[in-house]
């Protein structure tokens, strides 16, 4: 029976149908009440929660467990029957205009612990799988506001995962306090009710990569039942109109198909009318799912009584707020609605709404709005004349949807030969200590002096580089050679301005090492110039596409790829991504269009670079480590598939039992590599069974019954685990090493056999070194 004090959120609940049923604890202070009523789940966290120190990395990995075990998992401070009676209630919220910013558009990079999340995912699902992941995803939240999340995946059941890497500092509820822990659980319980699941992992946990991988396959699951989330954006025809008059008279003599209006008349002069009308016009052609968008429940019950007043019963138009189909767009079909109707269309720069345009491709699109003094007729543009397209780069530029590209490869004497990497991208550090050099910064501004300083001044550029002090560096050299140029990254407090001023075509050239931020959706953007060496094709493709997107008076992107030297060991290198690479282009030539499109020519005829005569094409390498082993498996990976540990392998290794497809030397060590077809042969040659997730219990009991004492630690870890478990799951390293200890002393005083005949446990002076079997136990 578990005690609870006899609170009014208490009460709530219990007239809700919720039971008490357990409790959250640390050392033996409760700091949390959980109530169940069927598979729901509810944790109230009491005062205590801020006051009295726990482990936050138990924390999440409770919570993780709990989110897995119930069908939904809310949690709430006891004292917020606000927001507890919001979820447990479930009223729609209206959309709410507080002023917000497209955290997606912020950095490139992820932070530290986002690149081990994302290392740990490519160990799980292979290195095309971040293609599956949505960074810093936008959402509504139950009160209104936009919310992001780290991560999110969509399965094809209409559910959807959110993961979040959590800082101890910003998140921990002790260290942050009641207010920031209260928009912590805002966030938290909006995406379980909008049939979401969210999944933390914190600082400590991500240091143990393989139970973060093996936490990622348990709570993701199969990777084929989520989609895919990168595409372009294609464009609609766009058009302004201030008159009712005017519009209704365009409308009807309009063929387009495929394109986007916006209304732009003060409040009571017949925007409603306008769009009656035009629905009425639309239905002449037959009936189509129609759909309405608005910010509050008040303006759905006005316009579904204006519908059933000049359509009656149509069950063909929806109408709904931006909060239900922010919940819901990412399942429907692109081409659902032939009709979509945005009213108070000025919010539609929102991250969310932005969204859910791109998302649809109706016949025709229809803003209304009664202001646009906080927009610019320019940005209703981006956001209403572009949706989303499932097409390869090159596609999209042979469709004329991205601007051509030409490519010029700069070659430099920096030798990056020993640069070391993890399979995933270049050791930042070793890489900052060679590329920071000032002869290659200017080599790098002699090819900007030459092409873009007096032949083509108008082209305005990013240059990525490879942390914030390069960027610096490489602003304040563009500055010597008389080109106005600025450095940005998310501690400068001028950030703001300097984009405004890019933005304004006042300064030419931006230099990050990857932050992004509104300001930088500029198509204007025509040089890319990619200081910063990188193995990660996500990263390439995001960086290139800061320059993509067309504009007027804008030819073409002209990228700038630093070629460095880089080492080869026999058929491996680890040359980075580059265009070339990229379009899978094998010939060059300076400022050749990767992607041959017809398009004009002025520009190279102004930079020396094309002629009547046939180009001249250069045979140059295009192999990076992705292209030639992106499906090849890491001595992780091809532990897990035969079930055996790291170690393991790497013995099988170092004796020659095995032999890689692929070793890389690295400074003193060395990475290898697999085919996967290696596999069942490995498995045959070492007499290994397949193992599989769903034998894994028979697998332990087999091993039990062999009772050959071979590896006897995994049975005694186990039992002192089990042992000095408190109820919350909580082991103290210390209890557990005493028990464990305890259980070879024993053996040794009873003269049983204790394991192999050379393991140390069979020396109990060793057994009685503390110090030693600890680290034997933690390392095991």
């Amino acid at each position: 029976m578990y005690m609870i004090n006899n609170t009014r959120t208490h009460q709530y609940l219990i007239s809700k149908g919720y039971l008490p049923s357990g409790h959250f604890r640390s050392n033996n202070q409760i700091l949390s009440n959980l109530y169940v009523n069927n598979n729901y789940l509810i944790i109230i966290d009491l005062d205590d929660i801020f006051e009295i120190p726990f482990s936050y990395k138990r924390y999440c990995q409770l919570q993780n467990e709990w989110m897995i075990s119930f069908q939904r998992v809310y949690r709430f401070l006891e004292n917020d029957l606000e927001m507890i009676s919001m979820f447990i209630e479930g009223h729609e919220s209206d959309y709410n205009n507080s002023r917000t910013f497209d955290r997606e558009n912020i950095s490139i990079d992820p932070s530290p612990l986002e690149s081990i999340f994302e290392g740990c995912f490519e160990i799980a699902y292979g290195s095309k799988s971040l293609n599956y992941l949505s960074r810093e995803y936008s959402f509504q939240l139950k009160n209104g506001k936009t919310g992001y999340i780290d991560y999110a995946l969509f399965k094809t059941n209409k559910t959807w995962i959110a993961i979040e890497e959590n800082g101890i500092s910003y998140h921990h509820p002790n260290l942050i306090k009641e207010e920031k822990y209260r928009a912590i659980l805002m966030k938290q319980n909006s995406v379980i009710d909008n049939n979401g699941i969210v999944y933390r992992w914190d600082t400590e946990s991500l240091q143990n990569k393989q139970r973060i991988v093996d936490e990622i396959l348990e709570f993701v699951g199969d990777i084929d039942q989520y989609h895919f989330q990168y595409n372009f954006k294609e464009e609609r025809a766009f058009h302004l109109y201030e008159h009712q008059e005017q519009y209704i008279t365009q409308l009807k003599n309009s063929s387009h198909v495929n394109d986007a209006s916006l209304v732009v008349l003060p409040t009571g002069t017949g925007k409603t009318k306008i769009a009656t009308e035009s629905l009425k016009h639309f239905y002449k052609n037959g009936s189509q799912n129609t759909l309405i968008l608005v910010p509050s429940i008040d303006l759905v019950n006005q316009w579904s009584e204006v519908i059933i007043n000049e359509f009656g019963l149509y069950n063909t138009i929806s109408v709904l707020t931006y909060a239900k189909i922010s919940n819901c767009y990412k399942y429907d079909a692109s081409n659902k609605y032939g009709y979509i109707i945005i009213d108070e269309a000025h919010h539609s720069v929102a991250p969310i709404l932005r969204k859910v345009l791109q998302h649809y491709k109706p016949k025709h699109l229809l803003g209304l709005t009664a202001t646009d003094k906080r927009l610019d007729e320019k940005k209703l543009e981006d956001v209403f004349g572009k949706y989303e397209s499932n097409l390869s780069l090159e596609e999209a530029i042979k469709k004329d949807i991205l601007c051509p590209i030409r490519g010029y490869r700069l070659e430099t004497n920096i030798d990056l030969t020993n640069i070391t990497f993890n399979g995933k991208d270049y050791n930042s550090s070793q890489l900052e200590k060679q590329i920071r050099v000032p002869s290659r910064n200017e080599v790098i501004v002699d090819v900007l002096n030459n092409y873009f300083k007096y032949k083509l001044p108008d082209k305005q550029g990013i240059i990525f580089c490879i942390n914030v002090q390069h960027a610096k560096e490489m602003a304040k050299l563009l500055q010597y050679n008389g080109f106005t140029a600025e450095s940005i990254d998310g501690k400068d407090k001028k950030r703001v301005q300097k984009i405004e001023d890019y933005m304004n075509h006042k300064t030419q050239f931006l230099c990050t090492c990857g932050l992004l931020t509104e300001g930088w959706d500029a198509p204007h953007t025509s040089i890319i110039v990619m200081a910063r060496p990188t193995l990660s094709k996500v990263l390439y493709v995001q960086q290139l596409g800061r320059g993509t997107r067309k504009c007027s008076n804008k030819e073409a992107l002209y990228v700038i790829d630093v070629v460095d030297t880089y080492g080869v060991f026999g058929t491996v290198s680890n040359r980075p991504w580059s265009l070339n690479a990229l379009f899978e282009n094998n010939m060059y030539s300076p400022f050749g269009d990767l992607v041959k499109t017809g398009s004009p020519t002025d520009e190279l005829l102004l930079l020396d670079t094309f002629n009547e005569t046939p180009i001249k094409l250069e045979p140059i390498n295009i192999f990076t480590m992705e292209k030639l082993y992106g499906d090849y498996l890491s001595e992780e990976q091809l532990a897990r598939e035969l079930f055996v540990s790291t170690g393991t392998i790497k013995s099988w290794i170092k004796k020659g039992d095995i032999i890689p497809a692929v070793q890389l030397p690295m400074n003193r060590s060395k990475i290898s590599l697999f085919k996967p077809d290696q596999v069942p042969e490995i498995r045959l040659s070492k007499g290994l069974k397949e193992h599989t997730e769903e034998t894994i219990v028979s697998d332990f009991w087999a091993f039990v019954d062999q009772k050959t004492y071979s590896f006897s630690y995994k049975m005694y870890f186990i039992l002192a685990v089990l042992d000095t478990v408190d109820n919350t799951g909580d082991v103290d390293v210390n209890e557990c090493l005493n028990a464990y200890q305890n259980y070879y002393r024993k053996r040794h005083d009873d003269k049983k056999t204790i394991d192999r005949p050379n393991t140390n446990y069979n020396n109990l002076d060793y057994i009685n070194n503390e110090k030693e079997m600890k680290r034997s136990m933690l390392q095991n």
